[in-house]
């Protein structure tokens, strides 16, 4: 079959012609006087949030409808900064406080639309916490060990210092319904039956890498290869790709590339990417306003943008 490869009852475009070009317009993301180089960390609704080079520490700029927002810190000392994770739809930013020298393990906090922040409680004394994922109601969701188990671990916005542990799991995110998406592909929320995530006809495993605007993005192993999946609210396969690794999607269908080397597909079909887009080996998001977010470079500096596609 010319210009497109059948395998197993599924149809993979072969190149990125089948879908319509975009002429791709850039708005830049701003960062305060004396912060550059902002890495794009996580989007939420019309939030996106970054970590930025600054003197003598980092810094984490929150940008709404495109207008940055320097947020302070809750570190005592200049030995210690805050390192954006995600950002809800409601502006409540997912960090954690982590030391400028030594290993990166951090203490998860989140930092409010009023700037107030709030420590995430630990399950028990001198057991390790990480923080993964926020939702729109500020939710977050990461995960603990138990007796040498990982466990899922849900702070819920009502009282961030009263962790919930939960069963054990590896979660790739939290949608605004409070499911928790697990790795390789469950969808899982307390007192509910688990929901698998479907098999693309043909795949032997799955993997879920991202859950952005409540849409599991992942891949799907097919033969010796690794295709980009998108799954429905259902756990349906909503869109298996050509070959690749899905880690931000929206709604609408359109879906990014994990990385290092980033590819972009709309409704099942590669598309083009501006140009310059965004940088390879750095993090990229799709939003529900069906935008890309990520961070671009020239020959010396980096700079946040959002695209849309006209």
């Amino acid at each position: 079959m010319v210009g497109s490869i059948a395998l197993v009852g599924l149809l993979f475009p072969a190149t990125a012609q089948a879908q319509a070009a975009c002429v791709w317009q850039r708005a830049e993301l701003p960062v305060p006087a004396g912060h550059g180089n902002p890495a794009v960390k996580g989007v939420g609704g019309a939030y996106t949030v970054a970590l930025t080079r600054a003197t003598p520490t980092p810094g984490i700029v929150r940008w709404h409808n495109g207008q940055p927002a320097l947020l302070g810190s809750p570190a005592q000392d200049a030995t210690f900064y805050g390192a954006p994770r995600d950002v809800s739809a409601n502006g409540t930013v997912l960090a954690d406080l982590v030391p400028t020298a030594g290993p990166p393990v951090g203490e998860p906090y989140v930092t409010l639309l009023d700037g107030t922040h709030k420590p995430l409680g630990t399950p028990s004394p001198g057991q390790q916490k990480v923080a993964v994922a926020i939702n729109a109601g500020g939710d977050v969701v990461g995960y603990t060990s138990v007796d040498g188990v990982q466990r899922l671990v849900v702070w819920h916005a009502s009282d961030y210092s009263k962790p919930q542990v939960l069963g054990a799991g590896d979660p790739a995110g939290i949608d605004d319904a409070g499911f928790i998406l697990a790795k390789p592909g469950i969808r899982y929320k307390q007192g509910e039956i688990a929901k698998p995530l479907k098999k693309p006809a043909g795949a032997t495993q799955i993997q879920v890498h991202g859950y952005d605007n409540n849409t599991a993005a992942g891949l799907a192993v097919i033969g010796d290869s690794f295709y980009a999946t998108v799954w429905n609210a259902d756990g349906t396969v909503r869109h298996v790709m050509s070959t690749g690794k899905a880690q931000s999607a929206n709604s609408q269908g359109t879906v990014l590339n994990g990385g290092p080397i980033h590819k972009l597909w709309r409704a099942g079909q590669e598309a083009d990417l501006p140009v310059p887009g965004p940088a390879n080996y750095t993090q990229a998001f799709v939003t529900e306003r069906d935008t890309v977010v990520g961070n671009y470079r020239d020959d010396v500096d980096g700079y946040a943008a959002e695209w849309t596609c006209g």
